[in-house]
């Protein structure tokens, strides 16, 4: 990540601005890994391609985290800081090429979802008609009384039993936040999505550099790259002496 400059991170962030959110994680993790190949991150599974963001996160914006949700019992808002070492699941990234689920006389065997299958779904619906779309992707085999059935006829029993094992065999892919409400009292776990929690973080930075250049080049004539590489103390400076 050491050759993640500011310009090219500015370029990520422009040509991602209006791409599905699964082809701004592989942009981003392109730019920050250039010594994978595209297939090889589009490939990795949901949960191995968070704790690379995860870990190009802490590079550039630092371990503490602010999040928050409303509580489902009153409404409050409910605000929640913690450092990534706490939504880091242990482990050493490694996942199983194949999973396999015994229920009500189906046997399915499957695999972990990954990039590519977010990018292909991306227009199939609302969430939970993604979701099954996912699922029919991942399935590798199903068996029905000694019988091949398509992933298409899994009750929704076995398809949640899948779902379930997919969470337990990856679970950087679905990061739970424990909230209490201060108002209520209620207790809950709500999803943290990594990936657009990263990237509202990458567009606010990206639209305070540019606003750095804008000033300092109108003030100095400088070029944007010169303004970029600065170290940012130094480009505060600068901006402090122009009164901005």
């Amino acid at each position: 990540m050491d050759g993640l400059s500011p310009s090219l991170l500015l370029e990520v962030w422009e040509q991602g601005a209006a791409q599905p959110a699964p082809q701004q994680a592989l942009l981003l993790l392109g730019a920050a890994f250039p010594e994978e190949s595209a297939d090889a991150l589009a490939q990795l599974s949901i949960g191995q391609r968070n704790a690379l963001l995860l870990t190009l996160r802490e590079w550039l914006f630092g371990p503490h985290f602010v999040s928050g949700a409303a509580c489902p019992q009153c409404a409050e808002r409910v605000e929640l800081t913690f450092e990534a070492g706490d939504i880091r699941a242990g482990g050493n990234g490694s996942v199983a090429p194949l999973l396999h689920v015994d229920l009500a006389g189906y046997a399915v065997d499957f695999r972990l979802p990954n990039s590519a299958d977010l990018v292909a779904v991306a227009g199939a619906g609302d969430p939970p008609a993604i979701e099954r779309a996912v699922l029919e992707r991942c399935v590798v085999s199903v068996r029905h009384t000694g019988k091949d059935t398509p992933a298409r006829q899994l009750p929704a029993e076995v398809a949640t039993a899948v779902i379930d094992a997919m969470d337990r065999a990856d679970p950087q892919a679905n990061i739970q936040l424990s909230l209490t409400c201060p108002a209520c009292g209620h207790a809950w776990q709500a999803f943290l999505d990594l990936l657009p929690y990263v990237w509202r973080e990458l567009d606010a930075w990206a639209h305070r550099a540019l606003r750095d250049v804008h000033y300092l080049a109108s003030a100095y004539g400088w070029s944007e790259r010169e303004i970029l590489n600065m170290r940012p103390s130094r480009r505060q400076i600068y901006l402090d002496m122009i009164g901005v």
